[in-house]
């Protein structure tokens, strides 16, 4: 016979064997909810990157979601678009392709400083939504003009230094053997130079071309950035400067990993290049819905006139000093591309001989 101690025991151990289960139940449904909070994210900020407007409507054409894209050519998200008096062609698009597969239309939006000519292309994504995709042809030709001024003026910084290796090539053989040592220095120098200015040009490419895409995933980026600093100390040892990062333990976001580490590199290469005397500090700061990159020095400082241009491509304060350093002009145009491309913003403040704040805020 099962005495009732017996009974207890085993009610007991039932009870503990259930509450584990439920326990190991629940810590796989938040593991699983966790993963899906991250995809989310990562989708929404890889939508967000898209260089047309990417608007998810249900069956009724109710806005779900939309880009930053989509808002800078509609406005702020609404509701539903039927009855908005800037998008009367939009809502008639919307109307004649109810029912198709696709549709395509160049159409007028109607915006404070006049209209805006964009290709509406709407696909069917199932029975319960369409997909809205926006092109605004007017910054495609934009685009085209920026590029052309690009080439032009990539081609004359490119100019220079082959121009200079050239030119020693052809009075090396002429040299006597002493003065053949002085020559090659410079000639390695400025093979340096053109290397670092395509390699400037292609990153650059690629922060500013929307078909290479930016791929963002869950970083520590404290790690991330205690190594880049770590492949800088070895500069600033030589310079005699302090190189600093003041960050929390771990800060973990949604990031693409090329992107931010080469914002930190070209930053912190940038404030050591032109800091003479005291330090760069670096900073992580983690906000309620962003978090930021402040990259500190106490170089000389730039003129308040200057800082409107400083992401510019190819502008230099200095032109002279700046080449003499190894700078090709690009740096911070990659920084600004970058950062826009991950939805953030960059600023700059800065006084002279109180040196200057390079500051990132990006979005969780």
């Amino acid at each position: 016979m099962i005495t009732l101690d017996a009974t207890l025991i085993v009610i007991a151990i039932a009870a503990v064997a259930l509450a584990w289960h439920e326990r190991r139940a629940r810590l796989r449904l938040a593991a699983r909810q966790e993963n899906l909070d991250w995809e989310n994210i990562a989708l929404r900020r890889t939508l967000s990157q898209l260089s047309v407007g990417f608007v998810l409507l249900d069956d009724n054409d109710v806005v779900r979601f939309q880009n930053q894209v989509a808002d800078d050519i509609l406005g702020a998200a609404l509701a539903q678009y039927w009855g908005a008096a800037q998008h009367v062609e939009l809502v008639a698009f919307l109307q004649s392709s109810k029912g198709m597969a696709s549709g395509n239309r160049e159409i007028d939006i109607l915006k404070s400083e006049g209209k805006l000519l964009v290709n509406a292309i709407v696909l069917e994504f199932d029975n319960e939504h369409r997909v809205l995709l926006l092109q605004n042809l007017e910054a495609e030709a934009q685009a085209h003009l920026r590029l052309r001024e690009f080439v032009a003026n990539a081609s004359h910084e490119l100019k220079t230094p082959i121009a200079a290796i050239v030119g020693m090539l052809d009075l090396l053989p002429r040299l006597p053997s002493e003065k053949r040592i002085e020559l090659t220095e410079r000639l390695q120098r400025n093979a340096t130079s053109l290397t670092k200015l395509v390699d400037d040009l292609l990153t650059l490419s690629r922060a500013e071309t929307t078909s290479s895409p930016i791929s963002p995933q869950p970083c520590d980026v404290v790690i991330a950035t205690r190594e880049i600093i770590d492949q800088f100390q070895l500069k600033a040892n030589f310079k005699r400067l302090t190189l600093e990062l003041d960050a929390p333990d771990s800060l973990i976001t949604v990031v693409d990993g090329l992107a931010f580490s080469r914002v930190i590199h070209n930053l912190v290469e940038n404030a050591l290049t032109y800091t003479e005397s005291g330090g760069v500090t670096v900073r992580l700061i983690d906000n309620a819905s962003s978090w930021m990159i402040e990259v500190e020095d106490s170089g000389p400082g730039i003129e308040s006139e200057h800082i409107p241009q400083l992401f510019q491509r190819f502008f230099r304060v200095d032109a002279a000093r700046s080449r003499k350093l190894g700078g090709t002009g690009l740096g911070l145009s990659i920084v600004r591309n970058f950062v826009e491309r991950m939805g953030g913003t960059v600023e700059v403040e800065s006084a002279i001989d109180k040196g200057s704040v390079f500051r990132v805020e990006l979005p969780k």
